[in-house]
């Protein structure tokens, strides 16, 4: 494949590295901007035009769409991994919405900054983090016994090629999450059917629920939150 078409093809997918970027940010500018993923997209896409093999029988756009996927999610996953003081602060915050949930009490920014004893900024900081995580590997977590997330990767192995057990923990950890989602409210399951089932935008998602894509961003953080406090419970 000669430099000038490289070029071409390039340009030519731009769009579907917008299109992925869109999808998977969550407004987070204090720890991402949204450029950022889309060049880390279009790094991918470099990779599949060079790296692309026609003689395989997937198209070419079936093959970026992978790799500029896997470079966003490479990059997001590379911020995830947040210091133990943030980590600290998830852990107390999922603490106190469990007790709020169970308490049968407003769960709201200004509340759960007032029992944690932080500002509304930090609160969103601590919700902007757990956002990106989220978007990296809701079906792929587990917990281990002290409540940190742990990749199902990291559980099983790092061999990529397919085996039994692998298979096995796939399929068990499906039905976890499906049993997990039967018990969340409604308005949860909708929220996360649309952004990881019917792979809406939070933009898309914010004019079918009537709210800004702010707000979505907090209602889909809380949804999973609400979830990973489910199968961490069932663990």
């Amino acid at each position: 494949m000669h430099e000038g078409y490289k070029d071409k093809l390039i340009m030519s997918y731009l769009p579907l590295v917008k299109r992925i970027a869109a999808r998977l940010y969550i407004p987070s500018p204090e720890i991402m901007d949204k450029e950022d993923l889309v060049s880390q997209g279009l790094l991918g896409l470099m990779d599949a035009v060079n790296k692309f093999d026609p003689s395989r029988e997937v198209s070419f756009e079936s093959y970026a769409s992978r790799r500029i996927k896997g470079a966003m999610l490479d990059s997001i996953r590379a911020l995830s991994f947040s210091p133990r003081s943030v980590n600290d602060r998830i852990k107390n915050y999922r603490a106190v919405e469990e007790r709020l949930l169970v308490a049968g009490e407003e769960i709201s920014e200004l509340r759960i900054s007032q029992e944690l004893g932080l500002s509304i900024d930090q609160v969103r900081d601590v919700i902007n983090h757990i956002a990106l995580r989220s978007v990296v590997s809701l079906d792929r977590m587990l917990f281990s016994d002290d409540g940190e997330e742990v990749a199902v990767s990291a559980v099983i192995g790092s061999d990529n090629s397919p085996n039994p057990e692998t298979i096995l923990v796939e399929i068990e950890l499906r039905s976890r999450l499906a049993q997990a989602l039967l018990k969340l409210p409604q308005r949860d399951r909708e929220m996360l059917s649309l952004y990881y089932v019917d792979e809406l935008t939070l933009k898309e998602i914010a004019a079918v629920f009537g709210v800004t894509e702010g707000r979505v961003s907090q209602l889909h953080s809380r949804a999973i939150l609400r979830l990973r406090g489910i199968l961490g419970k069932e663990a």
